[in-house]
Formats: C-alpha cells, structure tokens, sequence
C-alpha cells in the first residue's frame, strides 16, 4: 500500500479527481488536500470528496503570491512518508513534492495558462493531457518525450459518466420550469468567463448582456455565474450555489460559454456549444471546432445567429448524435490515470 497525496484546487478537478479517487482509495492510503475556495467547497460537498482544506484562493497578483508561499509551508508539514503526488498544475504541490523527492504525476489541459504551467510542468514526473493537446505545446514549458502521456479523451469524460445522472437542480428542477421552457424558442445556458484567473488578466466578455438580450428574443435563458454576488441579469434565471452543471448542459438547447472546461463539456453531451471565451483559442477547443461539435463566435455574431430562423431543437438532435458516435471512441482518463499509476508503484515495489 503507497501514500498518495492528492490535491484539488478547482471545481474541475474535484470532478475530475473523483472515480481517480474511488480506484486508488481502494488499494492506497490517500491524503487529500484543497483550498477555501467558495465554488470549489460547494463541489466537494456534492462529489463526496473529504479533504485537509490548507489555504485558500488569492485574487490580486500579490495576494495570490503570498498565499502560495504559505500553502507551501503548510504542504509541507502533511508530507510524512509520502509516496506519490498528484493534482492538476499546483504549484504548492508541485514545490512540495520536488524539494522532498516526492514524484509529483500532473493533468493538465492548458498550456496557455503559463503561469501555473511555467511552475509546474517543468517538475512533473510525469504529465497527463489529452490527446487533443499536442506535445509540442508542452516542451516550451520544460517538459517531452516519454513524460507526456496523452489520453484518448477530453479531461470531461472523466466525470460525464456519473454527473450526467445526477438530478437537475435549480432553477431547472422548479416547478413548471421545463414546461415554459418548452413553449419558448429554446433553453441557452450561459457561462460567465473566469475573470479573477490569472491568464485572463481581466480580460472580460459581456455575458450578462447577451443573457438578457436573448431572452428578449423569446430564449429560456439559465445564466451561470462564476462568484458569489454576480449580478442579476433581467429576463433570465439565475443558477445559485455552484451545483455540478452537468446536468443543466445536458438538458438545454444550447449552450453559450466564456470559459474552457464547460464549453468542452457541453460539446462532448452534445449541445449546440458557441464558444465567446476572451482569451486565445485553447487546444482542445480547436480540436472540437475540427469535428464540427463547437462554434466560435463573436457576440455580434451569435446574436445574429440567434435572431434568425434558427431551429434550435433541430440543430440540437444533429450534435447529439455526432457527440455520442465520437465519445463511444473514447476512454476514461481518470481510469486511464488510475491504472499508470497502480502500474507505476508495482513497478517501484518490485525494484526496490
């Protein structure tokens, strides 16, 4: 049996981490750690996951920095015969696990966030990230070859398979929601952009208008905020308390995203998927642009696109089909992760 510490720093990666834990938990002593970090507390909570909480989330350059340092310290403490590190691209974890000899495994889908790649990648043992994200864009942060290990997935196949059957929370489980949602043009999902992360850099989309100008064209509009106090947006309904999305991507329409991990996910359950995300085109959308399950447009343009004719529900029934033809292909990286990893400690175990 290892110690394997494991940390969860975002939302995305308490889903991720999820049947990664239910696996490894099963023959492994396993330390999990997170941070405050409000949307992050509420996906726990939803996912069953039990961590140390040792920090919290910063949202000014500086703050960000010295909340790092002092998460390093308090990682520290907790490295007591640790075998293995994994987590996303933590730089607390990262530190940690180099300076004590630890081998540190990473995922990671993004290296346009230089940031966290140009902390982490260069100390991973190893890197998991999807096919869909070339190798090449990962050796200009320190890292080739056979420490690449690319998966046959997008990172959401790892939790689509349980979050898909969760039941649908609010505002969509409210009485008489769904029946009016039916008699308008159509159910838009839209997500608010990340704003306080920092390969953003304050870059901003305007969401909140583009809600409520497409519920004055006659759309049931969800609006998904990022944080807590977001404003309220006329004309739509607002989803509250951070629950796990799934469920909302999957039942509406078409979904409308400023962010990256959410408009993958949407693409992948087969929603009509407009990316308006701020910064630079991202790998992996580029990848579900290529296969026809992903639209990147400009606000102009999607409210064009919106106005006419458009039969959303059609539109809706040719994405799922090409949606479930393409991941009947794919494999689960959390199993993918899970199984390198048993392999990897059998490995050492008969060596040493």
């Amino acid at each position: 049996m290892a110690k394997i510490h494991v940390d969860i720093l975002t939302p995305k990666y308490a889903l991720f981490m999820k049947t990664l834990l239910e696996r490894l938990g099963k023959n492994h002593e396993i330390i999990a750690t997170s941070r405050e970090y409000v949307e992050l507390d509420n996906v726990l909570g939803q996912t069953g996951i039990k961590t140390v909480v040792v920090g919290r989330h910063g949202t000014t350059k500086r703050e960000k920095l010295q909340l790092s340092l002092e998460r390093s310290l308090e990682l520290s403490r907790l490295y007591e015969d640790v075998d293995l590190a994994l987590a996303q691209a933590a730089p607390e974890t990262a530190r940690v696990a180099f300076g004590l000899g630890v081998p540190y495994f990473m995922t990671h889908d993004s290296p346009h966030a230089e940031a966290q790649s140009k902390l982490t990648v260069p100390l991973a043992t190893y890197l998991f990230t999807p096919f869909a994200v070339p190798k090449s864009h990962w050796e200009v942060h320190g890292i080739h070859g056979s420490r690449v290990l690319q998966y046959k997935a997008l990172d959401p196949m790892a939790w689509i398979p349980w979050a898909s059957k969760l039941p649908l929370p609010e505002p969509l489980s409210s009485p008489g929601f769904m029946e009016d949602a039916k008699k308008s043009r159509g159910l838009v999902a839209i997500r608010e952009e990340e704003y306080l992360a920092s390969y953003l850099e304050g870059k901003r989309a305007h969401t909140a208008g583009l809600a409520q100008a497409l519920a004055e064209l006659g759309y049931s509009v969800v609006y998904i905020p990022r944080y807590e106090g977001s404003e309220e947006v006329k004309g739509a309904s607002i989803v509250k308390g951070h629950p796990i999305m799934t469920p909302i991507l999957k039942e509406c329409d078409a979904f409308i995203g400023a962010g990256g991990t959410m408009n993958a996910e949407a693409a992948l359950l087969g929603t009509p998927t407009y990316s308006i995300y701020p910064g630079s085109t991202v790998d992996y959308e580029v990848y579900l642009q290529r296969v026809g399950l992903l639209k990147r447009m400009t606000e102009d343009e999607l409210l064009r696109h919106f106005s006419s004719g458009l039969d959303l529900r059609k539109e809706r029934e040719l994405f799922r089909r090409k949606a479930s033809k393409l991941t009947s292909k794919f494999e689960n990286p959390a199993v993918y992760i899970a199984d390198f990893v048993e392999s990897y400690l059998s490995a050492r175990r008969r060596a040493s």
